[in-house]
């Protein structure tokens, strides 16, 4: 048997070889801090609220959640941003507790990538209903779409955090209730409202009972609250291009089975 077509076939492995090499060098080195905005997608100083935000979360709950803002996405998003997760280690290797949440703002796409030991929580389902809910707020106000996917993801994996119920680093507050959600707490207040009045009977004794009003999987408005004070322990300056003086970002060595939702921007 002749061995000469061997040579091309041992220069097409290589070429494959080192294509998938160079596509996998491709991947963004890992952040330095929780929050990662490198197209410059909110102000310096939101940034640094978000970075100290994400690391204190991570630091009470155990829960690695990381934010990036990309300038271009290559090739497929969902491939893309499990391999970015696994690359940067998101999560400890134990518990595979982690959370991406991955921007494009050129092409218009996002998605939220869950680590394996929260799937059970932040399911498929519950992520895609944050990403609805945060294309309801406007697209020029990239803060509050931020701030308002960090709180859903918080009162789904950690609903007893200060996160959860919408605090912030440094005192700062956002608006966490979308658009949508406006209408619907007013509505909720009016029911209340009657109930309370009317002893929880309308009409002819027609009694309606408790009401569920919210939950943290609802994916409804809930402002929560605002204030500072907690953060005191993890005081510095600068964000993302600043001088943020906390521990920043480390990978644990977690990986991500795929789950998660992908959505626009």
């Amino acid at each position: 048997m002749s061995s000469r077509p061997q040579g091309p076939v041992l220069l097409l492995l290589c070429w494959l070889a080192l294509t998938a090499a160079s596509a996998r060098a491709e991947l963004p080195s890992a952040p330095r801090y929780h929050f990662d905005d490198r197209v410059g997608l909110v102000s310096g100083q939101d940034a640094t609220v978000f970075a100290r935000t994400l690391e204190a979360f991570e630091f009470r709950t155990g829960i690695q959640f990381v934010i990036t803002v990309l300038p271009e996405l290559e090739g497929n998003l969902e491939d893309t941003v499990n391999r970015i997760y696994e690359a940067w280690g998101i999560g400890d290797r134990e518990t595979e507790r982690g959370v991406l949440f991955a921007v494009f703002p050129d092409e218009r796409q996002s998605r939220i990538e869950v680590g394996y030991g929260l799937e059970g929580d932040l399911t498929d389902l519950v992520s895609g209903r944050i990403l609805r809910e945060m294309q309801k707020v406007s697209g020029d106000q990239a803060a509050q779409r931020f701030a308002l996917v960090m709180v859903r993801v918080a009162e789904t994996v950690a609903p007893n955090d200060p996160l959860a119920a919408g605090e912030f680093s440094d005192g700062r507050s956002y608006a966490t209730q979308s658009e949508g959600s406006s209408g619907l707490t007013g509505l909720i207040f009016w029911i209340i409202l009657v109930l309370v009045l009317s002893g929880g009977r309308i009409g002819h004794g027609l009694w309606l009972g408790p009401l569920l009003i919210d939950s943290p999987r609802s994916g409804g408005g809930r402002s929560g609250r605002r204030g500072g004070g907690f953060w005191g322990g993890f005081g510095g300056g600068g964000g993302t291009g600043g001088g943020f003086s906390g521990g920043g970002f480390s990978g644990g060595g977690g990986f991500s089975g795929g789950g998660g939702a992908s959505g626009g921007w």
